[in-house]
């Protein structure tokens, strides 16, 4: 008997549901296929109709996204969803429903095919916060998917559980003002013209010699090349 195309698909989202619960549970090398199956009430056998290995299914899972990218597609509005995030209530909740904090170590020593999805994921995370600016790679908006994932990570990690909600305040914090719209800056004003300088006109040089008087008297020296007398 075959099976239908709805009910393959079912059964596929299924296994996948699963799955991500217990990879973002025990991580990519503490779960197997047969810990996947019989949590899906399914045969070991069942799973390769789906998905050729464990590696493949895990690169699917991470290529989904789950956590903060379908929240800030979903809202219109950053703020709320980084807060709702960031929220040391929720630390635990989202640790593990979010899959850029809760596999990024799994992720780092997957084969490629995980980390090509997963730093998608996180790229269209950075589109997400940078709705409305000119580059979709905009720093801050940048630093503000850095602090958020980080932040998670670290809290998550460590445990102090005063130094957990002191990592999230701080990063809730400098995520606010990060996302703040900066004043645009005001226009520098003209210079103004100079006026051209004016070129002065060449002063003749007046000459220093005595002007001769009309009528004046020979020189001696002029008469006796003349002839006459002195």
């Amino acid at each position: 008997m075959t099976i239908s195309a709805t009910r393959k698909a079912a059964i596929r989202a299924e296994i996948v549901e699963h799955a991500a619960r217990l990879f973002r549970l025990r991580g990519h090398a503490g779960t197997n296929i047969d810990d996947i199956m019989l949590a899906a009430g399914l045969t070991r056998g069942a799973f390769y109709a789906h998905f050729t290995s464990k590696e493949a299914l895990f690169a699917e899972i991470v290529r989904m996204g789950h956590g903060l990218l379908p929240k800030l597609r979903a809202g219109n509005r950053t703020e709320p969803v980084l807060d709702e995030y960031l929220d040391r209530e929720a630390l635990a909740a989202t640790a593990q429903g979010c899959a850029l904090a809760s596999l990024a170590g799994d992720v780092a020593r997957a084969p490629l095919a995980a980390r090509l999805a997963y730093a998608n994921v996180l790229h269209a995370v950075i589109a997400e916060l940078a709705r409305g600016k000119r580059s979709t790679l905009d720093a801050d908006a940048t630093a503000v998917a850095i602090l958020a994932v980080g932040a998670i990570i670290l809290a998550r990690a460590a445990g102090d559980t005063r130094l957990s909600d002191w990592l999230l305040r701080c990063a809730r914090r400098t995520a606010r003002t990060l996302m703040k719209p900066k004043p645009k800056p005001k226009p520098k004003p003209k210079p103004k013209k100079k006026a051209p300088k004016r070129r002065a006109s060449p002063v003749k040089k007046r000459s220093t010699s005595p002007p001769k008087a009309a009528g004046a008297r020979p020189s001696r020296h002029a008469a006796r090349s003349r002839g006459g007398r002195a």
